[in-house]
This record gives structure tokens, C-alpha cells and sequence, in this order.
């Protein structure tokens, strides 16, 4: 059985950097069992033994605040992992330290430090005397400048040694006020006559029930009962009246103070430093008028990259596809299966796939952005124009992920930590365009206007966001009550971008836009191929296709739409791609889309398409995440908001001579 080996850290320390270095492309990405935080894996190989290497989530700390805190803290409690690497940002010690001691506390021997990010030191005038602070934590420490792959190869060793007991290891213990310090043993001794010893640090445990940690006290609860837990929490709460502040506050300074009293002995800072270019730079990204200027104007030229280098790709592929259906199709003597392989799963499916580099390519400026340090500061930004409609800025991570898929972004609401702000950022995230809409508004805008393809995907996305941030603003007042959460977020350095973390990223996300043309795209697009075809092919009497689409075809007309666009929509439903596949089979060919439909009825497709229901997998995830009532409300006012918005942006078209 392979030995594991857990990656912990903040946020933002360059923690999937590392994991990819130690991983390669020997990775898988899944879900946690139980929950929808996202799982890395991946296998690293040293001296021919392989590891099993876990990369958990990124938290500040381990009180089960969040549903990704809580993962990350039972991995460790379970004791699965033979060896813990804390990732340690080594320009902002103190804070990552905060961490490294919550690990050091739950009693793990097998811990290796990380110190990420020892390049930036220097910069920011700080020495730190590496070989003493290993003397000092009790733990191997090891230098890194991941993005260069520097220390790597010193960190497998040091992983091999520790799995190995090769070297043994002794973490510091925070230690608190004389006061503190004797709840935390007069808690130890009434938990030590229960099975709890057995199977946790008794330390952790008393400093978390001191702390009100609401995992922690349904654990005790269980083992000690309500009496003599309702006699510990009052013995608490008499404290906390002593101090006259709450006891997480009171340890969390505590260990903050015990964190400094140690840096003394291995941190030097040579100077103090004035404003630095990230600061100035900072001023104008995070500014309220230039920062949205600066926003716009970065999504505008993501857009104009992905249609530059992405169209001429797609086309090619287009081509491709379109070729090996007319090489293939004499080769195939039965007409019905011809028509099934050739006009159907070809023409569909290669419809769908001709479109994987605009993806790939949205990814990997999405990615770039990321790891450049970029997004933090888009988030700040938003923030306070999210506030104004109900949502809080850390809303705003979800609602970049939909940009992807809207099934992981609703997925990541969990990590909010009030109700409220999760179910109505929940509600609105499908009106986020995800990446199968892209292909939707980038064929459209392609075909129909050449000359102005980014200008037209980013008025379609300008208008979607506007409204996802109206119906937040009327989800937050009428239908959802509840707090709503501060917003704290880092504002990380501005680094260059590691080609192979942002090259892997990139593909892990834009590779189940692939996976889903193989199963989804494929069945949907033989499903509209028979209904196009029998009982009589489209065009020579009625299909199953046209009764349908006739039967909507009254309600489409208002926005200036046929039956055709009815049946796509409706195919649509199963995946958004089908609706460029569901026009591939009907008219075979984009010239005979382009004379079928005016460009204002290409653009009220894409922005019908880019309003409506979302696909049955996002309309699961929410319904798995929340309830049926609130998967109910997303299908019931985003058919309400797209008919709308057709109908006035059709007529509004026409009033204005288009």
C-alpha cells in the first residue's frame, strides 16, 4: 500500500504549484466523499517507491468553520497521512505560522515544513536562518522557490526520510497565559476517563472546546454527555467573564504573541520597507473607478485572445470533422446508420468538439490571471459592487469558477460561511456564461459578425453579470433572509506565472469539456438526429423535431425566433453545447445558418441561450446542495428572465433599425 502524503497550507502560498511538481501529470481530481470540495490527488515517485500525494484544501486555520477547513482538519485527525507537508509563505511568516501550530497541536510526529517562496525574502529585506528555525519548531524546514522548481528534489528526500522514520521530528507547542493554561489541563483530565484518549490529542481537544468549536463539542457530547459538558462550557464561559473577551479570541492572540516570541530567534528584517511597486500598483487595481476600468478592459482582451487564436483553431477543426464525415460516409453502406454516424454523431459532436481550444484558451487566461495575482485584486474590486446587491465579495470566486462550469462554481458556494450569502449566490451563478455558452456565443458571433466578435461575447457577458447582480440584489431583500459575511481576502504577490501549474490547470478544468462531447454531447446529439429524421428527415413533412418545435413556435416568435431555435433550446437543456449541434444537424452547414437567420436573431439566440434554464447538471448540483424548492426557483425565474429579455431585445433591435 502506497504511503501518503498531505499537503497543507493558506491560501495562496503556492501549494498546487508544489503538488504539480511532486505530481506531474499523474494527478486525478474528484470530491471529497460526502462533500463537494474539490479532491487533488496525484502519485510521486522517489528512490522506486511511489507515494500517494493528497493536496488539501487551502485554510487559514483548522476551526470547522467552513465545510473546507473541516476536510482538511479530519484528514489530519484521522491520522491517514504518514507524512503532513505545511506550506509556509515565507513573506508572511506569522500568519502561515498561525496554521503550523493548530497542526503542531493535534500531536502529528511526521510534519515537514515547506517554506515557499524564499526567492521574495530578500526583496522585502527579511533573513531568515532557515537551519534554526528547523532547531526551534522541531521539524524539518525546507527552502523552496517552487514556481523555479528549486528545492524540490530536497523536499522528496525529506519526504522519503520522514515516511521512512529516517529522521524523527518533535513540534514546538504553543503555550498560553498561566489561566488558559490550566483550563486546557483541567479539560485534558475530564476527557482523559473517556475512549476520546484513545483516539485524539487530549490538548486539541480541550483548546477547541475552549474555543466553542460546535464539531469538537458534538464530539465530546457523544463520549461525555451533556452533564459534565455543560459543567466544562460554564467553567468556559466564567473565564471568558474574567477576561471580558470570548476564549477563541483570547488563544488565537495568545498564539499569535507565542508565534513572535519564536521568530525572534530565526527571523531578521534588515530594513524597514516604503511603498513598494505592488503597493502603487495596488492603488490603481484596487481603486474604485480605474479598478472597474482596468476589470473591463482585462476581460475585454481575454475575449479578443480567445477569439484571435481560438477561431482560426476552431475553424480548422470544423474542417477536420466536416472532412472525415465526407471521407467516411461512402464507407458506410446502410443509409439510416450512414445518416446516424455521419449527419448525427459526427456533425454533433464535432460541432461541440471544433470548440475546445476557445475553451482551452478561456482557461488558460483565467489561469494566468490567478497565478499572476490578479484575481484577488478583481475580487476587491467587486466586492464593493457586490456589496450594493446583496452579495458579499467572496461571492465573487464562486462566480468566477462559472465562467468554467457553473457545476463546480455552485459546488464552491459551501465554502461561504452564512446561508444567505450561499443560497443567493447559488440562485444567481447560473447567469454566469460557463464555457458551453461560450461556444454557443463565440459560434454565433463568428458567423454572424466577423468583424466584432469580442465586442459582441463581451456585451452578451456584461449583460449577464448585470443581471446576476439585480436578481442577487432582489433574492437578498425579499426571498432570502439571513447575515450576511464580512469580506476578508489576501492580497497575494504579483508573480510570474508557472507555466506548468497554469499548462495543468488549464487542461484539468477544459478536459471535461471533452469528457462531456463523449457521453452527454454524444447521446443528445443521436437522441436529435432520430428526432430529426423520423418519422420523415426535416423538410420533407413533419419530424418529431419540427411537431416539437412548432409546438413553442407561437412563444418564440416574440423574439423574432422559429422552431428550429425552439428545438435547439430545448435540447440545450441537457447540455448547452447541443445547441450548436442540435443547428449542425438540422442545417448541416454555417452558410446555411447564416442565410437562415438575420444578425439580430443570432444575438438574441445567444442571449436567450446565455438567460435560460441551465443544464440538467447544474440544476442538480444546486438541488443537491441546497433543495428542490431552490432548483425550483432558478428554473422557474431564469425561463421568466430570458423570455423577457429576447422579447425586448428583439423589439428593441428592430425599433433601432438592425
Amino acid at each position: 500500500m502506497m504511503k501518503v502524503v498531505a499537503l497543507a497550507g493558506n491560501p495562496n502560498v503556492g501549494k498546487t504549484t508544489i503538488f504539480n511538481n511532486l505530481t506531474g501529470m499523474r494527478q486525478h481530481v474528484g470530491n471529497w466523499p460526502g462533500v463537494t470540495v474539490e479532491k487533488k490527488e496525484g502519485i510521486l515517485e522517489y528512490k522506486g517507491e511511489k507515494f500517494l500525494v493528497v493536496d488539501l484544501p487551502g485554510t487559514y486555520s483548522l476551526t470547522a468553520h467552513s465545510v473546507d477547513e473541516l476536510v482538511a482538519r479530519n484528514f489530519l485527525l484521522k491520522g491517514s497521512a504518514n507524512v503532513v507537508v505545511d506550506v509556509v509563505d515565507a513573506t508572511v511568516l506569522m500568519r502561515n505560522l498561525f496554521l503550523t501550530m493548530e497542526i503542531f497541536e493535534m500531536g502529528l510526529k511526521n510534519i515537514i515544513i515547506a517554506l515557499n517562496k524564499i526567492d521574495l525574502t530578500e526583496k522585502k529585506g527579511i533573513e531568515i536562518d532557515v537551519r534554526k528555525m528547523e532547531s526551534v519548531l522541531g521539524v524539518p524546514v525546507v527552502p523552496l522557490n517552487a514556481k523555479e522548481g528549486i528545492g524540490i528534489e530536497e523536499l522528496k528526500k525529506r519526504i522519503y526520510e520522514v515516511a521512512n522514520r529516517k529522521i524523527g521530528t518533535t513540534p514546538i507547542m504553543p503555550k498560553y497565559d498561566p489561566a488558559v493554561e490550566r483550563e486546557i489541563e483541567h479539560i485534558s483530565r475530564a476527557l482523559k476517563r473517556t475512549e476520546l484518549a484513545e483516539k485524539y490529542n487530549l490538548r486539541w481537544l480541550a483548546i477547541k472546546l475552549l474555543m466553542r468549536d460546535e464539531e469538537v463539542i458534538k464530539l465530546v457530547l457523544r463520549y461525555l454527555g451533556s452533564e459534565k459538558l455543560n459543567e466544562i462550557m460554564g467553567h468556559i464561559g466564567e473565564v471568558e467573564e474574567k477576561y471580558k473577551r470570548a476564549m477563541d479570541l483570547i488563544i488565537a492572540s495568545q498564539k499569535y504573541e507565542f508565534i513572535d516570541s519564536l521568530m525572534h530567534r530565526f527571523v531578521r528584517y534588515k530594513h524597514e520597507q516604503g511603498e513598494t511597486f505592488s503597493d502603487q500598483l495596488d492603488r490603481i487595481l484596487t481603486h474604485p473607478i480605474y479598478g472597474i476600468l482596468v476589470l473591463l478592459g482585462v476581460f475585454y482582451f481575454v475575449f479578443k485572445f480567445v477569439f484571435l487564436f481560438g477561431m482560426p483553431l476552431q475553424g480548422m477543426l470544423d474542417e477536420a470533422f466536416s472532412s472525415f464525415g465526407q471521407w467516411l460516409a461512402p464507407h458506410i453502406l446502410n443509409e439510416s446508420l450512414r445518416g446516424l454516424v455521419v449527419d448525427g454523431i459526427i456533425a454533433g459532436v464535432g460541432a461541440v468538439l471544433s470548440f475546445f481550444p476557445l475553451v482551452f484558451l478561456l482557461f488558460l487566461a483565467m489561469a494566468i490571471l490567478e497565478d499572476v495575482g490578479y484575481m484577488a485584486r478583481a475580487a476587491v474590486v467587486m466586492e464593493k459592487i457586490m456589496r450594493k446587491f446583496g452579495l458579499p465579495g467572496k461571492s465573487f470566486i464562486p462566480l468566477v469558477l462559472a465562467f468554467g462550469c457553473n457545476v463546480p462554481a455552485v459546488m464552491a458556494t459551501r465554502t461561504l460561511d452564512e446561508e444567505k450569502d450561499r443560497i443567493v449566490t447559488m440562485l444567481v451563478n447560473p447567469l454566469i456564461p460557463c464555457s458551453a455558452r461560450l461556444s454557443v456565443i463565440s459560434f454565433l458571433a463568428g458567423a454572424f459578425f466577423k468583424k466584432n466578435q469580442a465586442f459582441v461575447a463581451v456585451s452578451i457577458y456584461i449583460i449577464s453579470i448585470f443581471l446576476a447582480l439585480l436578481m442577487a440584489c432582489f433574492f437578498s431583500r425579499f426571498l432570502v433572509k439571513g447575515e450576511s459575511s464580512p469580506f476578508i481576502i489576501e492580497l497575494p504577490e504579483y508573480l510570474v506565472p508557472s507555466w506548468k501549474t497554469v499548462i495543468l490547470h488549464s487542461w484539468e478544468r477544459s478536459k471535461e469539456f471533452v469528457k462531456k462531447a463523449g457521453t452527454i454531447i454524444l447521446a443528445g446529439s443521436i437522441v436529435i438526429w432520430y428526432l430529426s429524421n423520423y418519422p420523415v428527415p426535416i423538410g420533407t413533412g413533419l419530424s418529431y423535431s419540427e411537431k416539437l418545435g412548432m409546438f413553442f413556435e407561437p412563444y418564440m416568435k416574440l423574439m423574432g425566433l422559429d422552431w428550429k431555435a425552439a428545438v435547439s433550446l430545448l435540447f440545450g437543456i441537457i447540455a448547452k453545447e447541443n445547441v450548436i449541434s442540435t443547428y449542425g444537424i438540422i442545417y448541416g452547414s454555417e452558410s446555411a445558418i447564416v442565410n437562415a437567420m438575420t444578425p439580430l436573431q443570432a444575438y438574441v439566440l445567444a442571449l436567450v441561450t446565455t438567460l435560460y434554464i441551465p443544464c440538467i447538471a447544474t440544476i442538480g448540483a444546486i438541488r443537491a446542495e441546497s433543495n428542490s424548492k431552490w432548483a425550483l426557483v432558478v428554473v422557474t425565474y431564469m425561463i421568466g428572465l430570458a423570455s423577457f429579455v429576447g422579447i425586448v431585445a428583439y423589439h428593441l433591435g428592430l425599433v433601432l433599425g438592425f
